[in-house]
């Protein structure tokens, strides 16, 4: 049965529960969530080298992006130990200098209206990943909670270019399955899933399918596979799930896209996550079951994996892939080379 709200226990990353770790891998984060009440100030201490964070709510406007990105101007200037990441070399430079990296990311199109052209002022502000729709419809094309499966609009198709000429990369998470691709169609350049895992394994409309896991590699992008507990929570299982089931997602990624085009996303937090968090259209058909079974507050460890639900189980992470037969080198590939590979042809210099 899921936790009452008094006997979750709090994230790892909530106030309180600071754990400094250091290894010798670059670690890039696809999808990190860092809310308001975060120590800054120690940030750089998880061992997390670049986080692609969530900058903006999915369905803000442009006033409230521009906001937010300028908090992460401030914020960078006020703690020597965080820097906004414009380009890959910024992230190798973050690792040398022990400092934590952010990646300016959009989970959602809807800060750009109709206007293609916020598109080229928020790429000079620095944002550099970009999911086009948040389950629901965005100007961009449909979410992967649309019935109609509509795909891109005629602005969307634009947006595509757009991102490949600028050097935004185009996330397909959360994403509609004709839209990922009719982007796939389209795009000259690297596309990735943040934070996605194989639909084969656990059927849910978060999920993707195999065509889209292999035509995503095929572009020279790769698969975030996530820890995330409802997409490793299959149909048979009724209670929380393990670091095994994320290898399980992790293995059969790879098998289907190979080893140059796999990465991790968390989907983790630091600070608190509000109460009464509403996202718009929140995936019920991928948490629901999860919910009744395991855990429905978003504030709580036990909506990742047992054994992965804290940066500061990294290096124990790391292991258990080599126990499942990833060479030293796979693992750094999969815990940051291969982000960082994308990122410097998508980015440029």
């Amino acid at each position: 049965m899921p936790a009452t709200l008094d006997q979750v226990p709090p994230h790892p990353m909530e106030k309180g529960f600071h754990k400094p770790l250091t290894h010798p891998y670059v670690f890039i984060d696809g999808c990190v969530q860092i809310w308001p009440d975060t120590d800054y100030a120690t940030l750089n201490d998880h061992a997390v080298t670049a986080s692609c964070i969530t900058t903006f709510r999915p369905d803000d406007g442009p006033g409230n992006a521009l906001e937010a990105i300028a908090d992460w101007y401030r914020i960078a200037d006020t703690y020597e130990g965080v820097r906004i990441a414009f380009t890959a070399d910024d992230i190798v430079a973050a690792k040398d200098q022990g400092q934590a990296a952010i990646v300016l990311s959009s989970q959602g199109g809807d800060f750009l209206g109709q206007n293609i052209h916020r598109l080229k002022v928020f790429h000079r502000l620095g944002l550099r990943m970009m999911i086009p729709a948040y389950n629901a419809r965005s100007p961009l094309g449909d979410g992967c909670l649309e019935a109609a499966n509509s795909g891109l609009s005629a602005l969307g198709r634009t947006w595509v270019e757009e991102c490949n000429r600028l050097g935004v990369l185009i996330d397909l998470t959360h994403t509609g399955e004709r839209t990922t691709l009719e982007i796939l169609d389209r795009t000259e350049m690297p596309v990735v899933f943040s934070h996605s895992n194989p639909k084969a394994l656990v059927d849910t409309p978060r999920a993707i399918t195999d065509e889209q896991i292999a035509r995503c590699a095929a572009t020279g992008g790769l698969i975030g596979v996530t820890n995330w507990g409802p997409l490793n929570f299959s149909a048979e299982m009724t209670s929380r799930p393990t670091l095994e089931n994320f290898l399980d997602a992790l293995d059969y990624t790879i098998d289907k896209a190979g080893i140059d085009h796999i990465g991790i996303g968390t989907d983790m937090s630091h600070g608190t996550y509000p109460d009464g968090d509403l996202v718009r259209n929140r995936p019920a058909a991928a948490t629901g079951r999860y919910a009744k079974h395991v855990e429905g507050n978003l504030r709580s460890r036990q909506r990742h994996v047992v054994g992965f639900d804290d940066y500061g189980q990294l290096l124990d992470v790391a292991e258990a892939m080599k126990k499942r037969g990833l060479s030293e080198a796979d693992v750094k590939k999969v815990l940051g080379g291969n982000w960082l590979r994308v990122f410097k042809h998508v980015w440029g210099a």
